[in-house]
């Protein structure tokens, strides 16, 4: 549904504000008919800017690309990260500042927060959730949700907005929890992210073991499993599995063979590559071979 549309059929204050805010990229928009709650899937290249919105609370989930995220705002530590498919941030309502952000394709959600009443949206209650990324299986499935609904064109008002109350209370919940526990694993850092992909792009031929890609960065593979799982949602093999299809990817657009680039990333069979590719860039490499669609770039 375009951001003319609403699901009443009339543009929303939402809507108008979203596409105000990337006039070069319009979005695609399923609005509520009150005007305070839109939800927008789009393609966004690299970009930096100003960060947050005076009433809006809003909520990006990775569906492809991904990369080095900054966020530097007043709500205290900055955020900077490597951004993943399947994680998501938050913005609140006044997290004024700036961003650095690298290409992605999203699914998001922006509420009006100066419309509800307090009880339904505890701004304060979820600032601790703005200075990370997240990955958790309810708001990712909830939003996954709406838009099979709005693709379908059965969304109503209803579901879209007990969709949207639902990841709420659920970023509460989330909020809520110990920031950190003595067990809590340390997460890979950018640095570290970064000499890992290069080791992983010089060996994609090859199927380093977790040891080996332990090694690159002078760990332990135990320390490394929860490293890479804390920095990523990601376990060793799943991080190689994406990096290496985000480079077949790029590869399929120059126009490679299927066959060709299955082998270069250590597939000898093409089916089991194809089922790996589907899976992490949600369409057929034969696909992107024939510019059906674009992949992600490769970071």
């Amino acid at each position: 549904m375009r951001a003319d549309h609403s699901i009443s059929g009339r543009k929303t204050t939402v809507a108008q504000e979203l596409v105000e805010a990337i006039p070069d990229h319009e979005p695609i928009l399923t609005c509520s008919q009150d005007g305070c709650l839109a939800f927008v899937h789009q393609r966004f290249p690299a970009s930096s800017g100003t960060l947050g919105h005076p009433t809006q609370l809003r909520v990006a989930l990775v569906l492809s690309g991904g990369g080095r995220l900054e966020q530097h705002s007043v709500f205290g530590p900055k955020l900077e990260s490597l951004w993943s498919v399947g994680q998501f941030n938050v913005v609140l309502p006044g997290q004024t500042g700036t961003y650095s952000s690298p290409a992605v394709e999203i699914l998001g959600l922006s509420i009006d927060c100066s419309k509800l009443e307090e009880q339904v949206v505890d701004v304060r209650a979820l600032a601790p959730l703005t200075a990370a990324l997240h990955r958790d299986t309810t708001v990712s499935a909830v939003i996954h949700a709406i838009q099979s609904a709005a693709e379908a064109k059965v969304l109503s008002d209803q579901f879209l907005w007990a969709g949207a109350l639902t990841i709420v209370r659920r970023l509460t919940q989330l909020a809520q929890k110990p920031a950190h526990l003595p067990d809590t694993p340390r997460p890979l850092t950018i640095d570290q992210l970064h000499a890992l992909m290069v080791y992983v792009d010089a060996s994609k031929d090859a199927r380093p073991s977790v040891q080996n890609m332990a090694q690159v960065l002078g760990m332990d593979q135990t320390r490394f499993r929860r490293g890479i799982q804390a920095a990523t949602g990601m376990s060793p093999y799943d991080f190689l599995t994406h990096r290496r299809m985000h480079w077949a990817s790029a590869e399929l657009e120059r126009g490679l063979s299927v066959m060709y680039v299955a082998q270069s990333v250590g597939y000898a069979n093409a089916s089991k590559f194809s089922a790996a590719f589907r899976r992490v860039i949600g369409c057929a490499p034969s696909e992107v071979r024939r510019g059906l669609r674009v992949g992600p770039p490769l970071l």
